[in-house]
Parts: structure tokens; sequence; C-alpha cells
């Protein structure tokens, strides 16, 4: 069954859903790796889309060569020709054009199967990247906001430390953390100064350490924003890549559909034309079938009467080839006949002869009849007698011009007919036939 799809499929890519939420608990940031090796990767990414392009661009363009499509089906005309007696050339080639159709269909098929598989894959990749890219812009987001958040608590920090300084420079009007200590120590009460010696220190220690912590994490997210900074603009770019990628898998994909479509309306329409022309060739058939049979009655039943009249056929009842040197273009047997699908016997053997040229009797024999038989053209029937205690007779048929009249005596070699292409055919050629008992038999074992 040939699979229809749509076509019509929404187009996006990632730079268009870059507002998608992440990927449930996906991080796709590497924030450990240096620029160098964003720079590597984006390298080998767009190399691979690169190399992937190329081969996957042109196909879309890739069909069978026109001219080979054409010849293969000009040859089978020909066969289809010299095969079925009476089928026309312009039929012939309908026929054969569905026949090309219907061979071509299934590799057709599994190339539109994996042109969908491609697009279905590249729309794939363009949905992670899309999610890729919102997860890391995400983490970019939040990551401002961290560091805005420590800068402004460094500031205070650093207003903190400076606050310090500034009150006990004016408390003591000493220039220096260990002349307020001294200072703080040698005031009233030791303990109690020394206490609030204590209590500064460690208020002041706390505040430098929240500083310097507040520093370092500033630092280390300012650098894992730098790296989710390389790895945007690495997705980016293998975005722009996907894009190029899915758009070439949609062209390929939707040039196997136009193939594909194109053999099937080539099949049907071909088919429609060999239904239309069935009861005609039929009717042909038959009426050839007819011919066939009021031949051999005819032939039977001159044979019958000389036998009668106790006539002594010429020669030793000897057959040779009636068109040496030239080429067997359809053997004698059984085919099925492409139109009406019946199985048909093909009577006799045929021989490429060119119009105009010889056609020799085959053996010594008596001319039964001469003249016009019907889908058969021109013919020529000669009756030899009786070979290993069989009648045989021999016709010559689609003569162009018969050179010999009924009752004439020939000898083996005569030229009896100059080949042609009357009656059912399509091609200049000898259609010679071997009856035996009444019955046609294949030539080849008599002549050979």
């Amino acid at each position: 069954m040939i699979r229809t799809r749509s076509w019509s499929r929404t187009q996006h890519g990632p730079i268009a859903r870059l507002g998608r939420p992440a990927v449930p608990g996906g991080d796709p940031v590497d924030r450990t790796r240096p620029g160098v090796l964003h720079r590597a990767r984006r390298r080998t990414v767009l190399a691979a889309t690169a190399a992937a392009l190329t081969v996957l661009l042109p196909v879309a363009g890739l069909a069978a060569n026109p001219q080979e499509k054409k010849d293969a089906v000009d040859e089978r005309v020909d066969e289809l020709t010299r095969e079925f007696q009476g089928l026309d050339e312009e039929l012939a080639r309908v026929i054969a054009e569905k026949e090309a159709a219907e061979e071509a269909m299934p590799e057709a098929e599994d190339a539109l199967t994996r042109a969908e598989d491609e697009l279905a894959e590249a729309e794939r990749h363009d949905e992670e990247l899309a999610a890729r890219m919102t997860s890391a812009q995400n983490a970019q987001d939040d990551l401002r906001t961290e560091i805005d958040e420590g800068e402004q608590e460094l500031e205070e920090s650093q207003g903190a430390v400076t606050r310090i300084a500034r009150q006990a420079y004016q408390n003591s009007g000493v220039t220096s953390d260990l002349a307020l200590l001294l200072q703080m120590a040698s005031s009233e009460n030791g303990a109690q100064g020394l206490g609030r010696v204590d209590s500064a220190v460690r208020s002041q220690q706390r505040t430098i350490t929240r500083l310097s912590e507040q520093r370092t994490t500033n630092r280390n997210n300012q650098d894992r924003l730098d790296a989710i900074a390389v790895e945007i603009e690495d997705l980016k770019e293998e975005a722009a890549a996907a894009v190029l990628t899915k758009a070439a898998a949609e062209q390929d994909a939707r040039q196997r559909k136009t193939d594909l479509d194109s053999l099937i309306d080539t099949k049907d329409r071909a088919s429609q034309t060999i239904e239309d022309n069935r009861a005609r060739t039929e009717e042909e058939l038959e009426r050839q079938r007819e011919e066939q049979e009021r031949l051999a009655e005819e032939v039977e039943k001159w044979e019958r009467e000389a036998a009668e009249r106790g006539e002594t056929l010429p020669g030793n009842g000897e057959l040779r080839n009636p068109a040496p040197g030239y080429p067997i273009t359809s053997p004698f047997g059984y085919r099925i006949h492409p139109i009406t699908g019946s199985r048909r016997l093909h009577t006799g053997t045929d021989f490429g002869i060119p119009c105009g040229d010889p056609v020799r009797a085959s053996g010594d024999g008596i001319v039964v009849s001469a003249g016009w038989g019907g889908g058969y053209g021109n013919r020529v029937v000669v009756s030899h007698g009786k070979v290993d205690g069989q009648n045989i007779a021999s016709t010559y048929n689609h003569n162009t011009r018969i050179t010999v009249r009924a009752g004439d005596r020939v000898s083996q070699g005569d030229v009896i007919a100059r080949a042609g292409t009357t009656g059912s055919s399509t091609g200049c050629h000898l259609h010679f036939e071997i009856m035996q008992n009444g019955a046609y038999v294949n030539p080849m074992p008599f002549i050979q």
C-alpha cells in the first residue's frame, strides 16, 4: 500500500523556539570547558554539517538518467511488438511505461521512507537544540541576576569595612588598627576595653571574610557566565546549520514524494489505457485465432483431397531455414498477453528480415494458398506432404509482396515472397509457421 503523507508541516526552527521551556532537569552547559575547546567544537559541528549537506542537498535532484529510462522503454517496446502480433507501437509503449513504473515503485517507496526518516531526525535535532538554547539562556539570566546581587552585596560589605575604619579613626584619632586596639585596651576598664576590642576585631574580620568570599563567588559566576555565552554562541551556529539540514531534508522528502506520485500516476494512466483497449484487443486476437483455425482446416482439406487424387508431392520432406543468416526475433511458445492477461500461443518463429528481402521456401512442395490472410497480411502456405508419416505444411506471413500462386510447385530455396510488415505487424519481419497434421508446432526442430 502506498503511504500518503501531509507535507504541510509547520515550519519552525530552533531560533523561533527559544521561548520554549528547558528540558526538565536538563543542563547542557559545560562550565569548565575552556574557550579553545568551544571553538574547536564549533568548527567540528560546522564541518560535519557542511559534509552532511554536501551529500543531502543534491539528493533531491538525483533521478534515473532520462535517456537511460527512454532507452529501456524503447527496448521493451521493440520486444513487445515482436512477441505479440498485432500489438501497435503506441499501445506497446503504454505497456512498457506501466511496467517501468511498477518496477521503479518499490525503490521510490524506500527512498521516500528514508527521506521521511531523515526529516524526522532533522526535526528531532531541531527541537533538541531549541530546548538546549532555552536552558542555556535561562541559566545565563539566572547567573546575571546572581552576579548583580553579588555585586550589590560586595558593595555593602566594602561599605561596612569603610565605616568601621572611619569610626575607629574618628573615635581614637589614630590611623592604624594597632593604635585603635591599644587605645581601647587601655581605657577606663581594662577587661571591658579588651571585650570591646575583641568584639570589634571579630566584627571586622567577619566583614572582611564575607567580602573576600563574595569576590570569589562573583569571579566564579563571571567565569560560568562567560562559558555559557560561548555555549550559546555554539548553539546558535549549530542551530543555523540545523535549519539548513532540515530544509534540505524537507526538499528531499518532497521530491521523493513527487517522484513516487509521478510513478503512480503513470501506472494508473497506463492501466486505464490498457483497460480501454482490452475489448478491442480481445476481438483482434479472436479474429486471429479464427483465421488460424480456418487456415488449418483449409490445409487439412487440401492435403486430404490431394491424397484422394493420388497426387505425389516433390522432394524428400527435408526442411530448411526460410531466412538463413537473419536473426530470430521472437520464438515459438506460450506467453501472457500484456493487455488481455490471457495465455496465448505465438504460433511460429519470427525472423528479423528487412522489408523487401527474399523469403525462401523451406522445402519442396506445392503452394496451397497465396494471398491476404487477415491479421497475417500477405501469406503463402506450402504443403510438403508427409514427413515421417505426418502431414507437414509451412506458412510465411506479413510479406510485402508474393511471387507465387496457389498450385505452383516450389523447390527448397525458391524465392516465394518479399518480406514486409503487412497485416497486424509493427515492423518488417517474417512470421514462419509449421503445421503438423493441422496443429501449429515449434518450427525449429524441423529446420535446424
